[in-house]
């Protein structure tokens, strides 16, 4: 956490607990993205009915800017569609930088909860596609 997210570290350890069933939870649906053999990200989804969440998706500060994020977001996007999904949403920080990248990617503002802003992918924006290429992940 320190080395992805520190400016989260704080916000995480007030709700440990619940940060750690999320992941417990949802560990099958976590793909941790590798170039030669370096860990340069992961992106981890949930599931409830036909809707699929992004819970979180990050790339390691050195690797930003080459479009590793844009491929694990389509990664989460092909592996929930195959998984049955018919929704996608996601929420982001209103600070966060990635929200440009959720927009290109087709994903729109649908709400606003505290700080964060909520997206959701349009009906007719649901697509199968390939997954990551240029990474190797390890589900």
């Amino acid at each position: 956490m320190r080395d992805m997210e520190p400016e989260n570290e704080a916000a995480w350890l007030a709700a440990i607990d619940r940060n750690l069933q999320l992941w417990i939870d949802n560990l099958g649906r976590t793909v941790v993205a590798e170039l030669d053999t370096v860990v340069v990200g992961y992106e981890m989804w949930s599931r409830t009915g036909t809707t699929s969440t992004l819970v979180t998706l990050n790339v390691s500060v050195d690797f930003r800017g080459r479009g590793l994020g844009a491929q694990l977001l389509q990664r989460f996007g092909s592996d929930a569609i195959a998984a049955g999904a018919g929704h996608l949403e996601l929420g982001v920080h209103s600070r966060n930088r990635a929200r440009r990248l959720y927009e290109a990617a087709g994903y729109r503002q649908v709400g606003v909860d505290g700080d964060y802003l909520l997206y959701e992918l349009p009906h007719g924006s649901l697509r199968s596609g390939a997954g990551a290429e240029g990474l190797d992940s390890k589900e």
